[in-house]
């Protein structure tokens, strides 16, 4: 494997505890930066657990989510319905609690000699988001040089659709067999990544996958062990 692609919500950046207090408040609280890394692995998991079509998704997501954090039963549907609005607002308002570590391996893979890039469902703000936080951009910057970043909504194709990756392996210069894709889901990120003919990594620090049809990483340096 000469490159590798990465998805960036769940592999580098997971929701903002704070933000989820504003729209919560004392019912979250008192929970930890680390609970809440743990309610989005936990919420995807929940996602790609029951695979359903559809505007389903993000409430399978949330329930799956707050459950992690403990929210009592009676108390799911006010918050789920609370925190609806923040997930359909704009990315920079939730996505920017950075997970320790992902930086730093990014890093790693590039001195590696790896060719580098992003492959995001996102809503337009994922390239100048991730050179403001200083994860990376492409070409020479304060983060990671990376070839491509390539966001749904800016070309206009989103995961699961695999056509996405043909926006970002000309940058790379290689075929699809050469390139892993890492990312933190199943249905959106491992199949889509699989149907475009690419090695499919699962970001599951917490281990939740059950699926033995593609390899499971923890932290984004791992990626080395399969290249």
């Amino acid at each position: 494997m000469q490159g590798v692609l990465l998805d960036v919500g769940g592999v580098f950046v997971v929701p903002s505890r704070d933000r989820l207090v504003e729209a919560l408040g004392d019912l979250i609280r008192t929970v930890s930066d680390a609970a809440c890394e743990r309610a989005h692995f936990e919420g995807i998991h929940a996602l790609d657990v029951a695979n359903v079509p559809g505007d389903g998704d993000r409430q399978i997501y949330l329930h799956g989510y707050l459950s992690s954090l403990r929210i009592a039963e009676q108390e799911l549907e006010t918050a789920i319905d609370r925190l609806t609005p923040v997930w359909m607002g704009p990315s920079p308002d939730l996505w920017r609690h950075v997970l320790s570590g992902s930086v730093a391996g990014l890093r790693t893979l590039y001195d590696a000699g790896l060719r580098l890039g992003v492959v995001s469902n996102s809503d337009g703000h994922v390239e100048g988001e991730l050179a403001r936080i200083k994860i990376c951009q492409v070409g020479p910057g304060r983060g990671v040089p990376v070839r491509t970043i390539i966001d749904s909504t800016v070309v206009g194709v989103a995961k699961p659709d695999p056509a996405i990756f043909d926006f970002a392996l000309p940058a790379l210069a290689l075929e699809p067999s050469d390139v892993i894709y890492v990312g933190d889901s199943v249905k959106y990120d491992i199949r889509s990544a699989q149907a475009a003919g690419m090695t499919p990594l699962h970001f599951d620090p917490l281990n939740l996958c059950e699926h033995t049809d593609h390899l499971h990483i923890a932290q984004v340096g791992d990626v080395l062990h399969h290249v």
